[in-house]
Parts: C-alpha cells; structure tokens; sequence
C-alpha cells in the first residue's frame, strides 16, 4: 500500500524508496533488498494489481459488456489514487523494460479477462467468426487511457 501510495502522490520520477520504507514502516535496506530500483517496484506492483481480478459483466449483450468495461476503466481511471497511479505507472514503463513488461502482462490479463463477453458474441451471431476479442476490448479501453494520458479531456 505504501508504494501505490507514493507513487500516486509523488509520480515516477520522484519516487523514492527510501520514503516507501518509512511509510511502510520498515527499514530502508528491507525495501532496497527487495527492489534495487523505482522501477521494479512499479514492476511487482503492476503484477500485484494484475492479480487482483475484477468481476467480468456478462448481460448477453455485446453492447452492454462493452459499456459495462468501460465504466469500469472510467471509475478506475477517474478515481484520485487509481487515476494517478496508472499515470504514474505508465511513466515508468516508457522508461523501463522490466516496468514496460509488467505492464504488458497486467493488459494481457485484463484484457483476457474481459475476451469472454466478445467471444459469446461471435457465438450468438453479434460479430462475425474470426473477431479479435483482445482487439475489440482494447478499442473500449484504449480511448479512455488516452484521455487520461495525453489529451486530458474528461472521461
């Protein structure tokens, strides 16, 4: 909690481990034992957040999932602590391998997790076989990241 924290308050490029281990409570070489760098704490918290599964909306319509996503990345998006954590996230990724491929992984999972309601879809006829689930629920998301990340129109 004391990472997210940190990094959401003070962005990327100012986090500083030496205060996550204060915030956390611990000593600073029990933080540095663990992660060397910034960045492979963004890392380990990525995949700690990939871990987190959120629920999957099923109404038996393409549509309405696809809604259903997207109000579930505005609420996370748009959330003070969620919002500028992503950011912050991001930012560690265009500069960063091991960052960059957490990040990678944390999208394979959530997108995974959401190529289901696509799939029934093409099954009940709304999409023609052979649609790109991950490809359809990336064109949900991706717009609103983009939002967030570069245009700062509201979401």
């Amino acid at each position: 909690r004391a990472a997210g924290d940190a990094l959401a308050r003070d962005g990327f490029d100012r986090l500083d481990l030496a205060e996550v281990a204060r915030r956390a409570g611990v000593g600073k070489t029990t933080v540095y034992r663990r992660w060397s760098t910034p960045a492979g704490l963004v890392a380990d918290l990525l995949t700690d957040m990939a871990e987190q599964s959120l629920p999957r909306t099923d109404t038996g319509s393409l549509a309405e999932d696809l809604r259903a996503n997207a109000r579930l990345v505005v609420r996370t998006l748009t959330d003070p602590r969620q919002g500028a954590l992503f950011a912050a996230v991001i930012a560690a990724a265009t500069c960063d391998p091991r960052a960059a491929e957490a990040l990678h992984r944390f999208y394979a999972v959530r997108i995974g997790e959401w190529s289901g309601c696509v799939e029934a879809a093409v099954a009940r006829g709304e999409l023609p076989g052979g649609t790109d689930p991950g490809e359809v629920v990336a064109a949900v998301s991706a717009p609103l990241y983009y939002r967030l990340l570069a245009s700062g129109d509201p979401l």
